[in-house]
C-alpha cells in the first residue's frame, strides 16, 4: 500500500485548492490522527488549539457509526452532514 502520508496530504492539497483557511488544511492533515494513532483529541487541542481539534473532531464523528445497510449508511451521513453544517462546513469539506 501506499505511505500513510498520501491521504492526509492528498486531503490538505484539495483544502488548498479549494482556497480553505489555514485551520482546515492543517485538519486535513491531522484528520485521521486521532482514530489511527495514540494521539488524543485533548492532544492535537493543545498542540494545534481548539479551533483545529474541533474541525477533527468533527470529521472523526462523520465515520463514526456503523450501519446496517448502505441505504441506511448513506441516509445516516446525510443527516450528520447536516448537523456538523449547522457547526462549521469546514468540516463537511475536510471529510470530502
Amino acid at each position: 500500500g501506499s505511505p500513510y502520508i498520501s491521504h492526509p496530504l492528498a486531503a490538505a492539497c484539495t483544502l488548498v485548492s479549494l482556497g480553505m483557511d489555514t485551520e482546515s488544511v492543517a485538519a486535513g492533515l491531522l484528520h485521521d490522527v486521532v482514530e489511527d494513532t495514540p494521539v488524543s483529541l485533548d492532544r492535537i487541542k493543545k498542540e494545534f488549539g481548539p479551533e483545529i481539534a474541533g474541525l477533527i473532531d468533527g470529521v472523526t464523528k462523520l465515520g463514526r457509526i456503523p450501519y446496517s445497510s448502505r441505504e441506511v449508511q448513506q441516509a445516516e451521513n446525510i443527516r450528520k452532514m447536516l448537523i456538523a453544517m449547522s457547526e462549521d462546513i469546514r468540516v463537511i469539506i475536510i471529510k470530502l
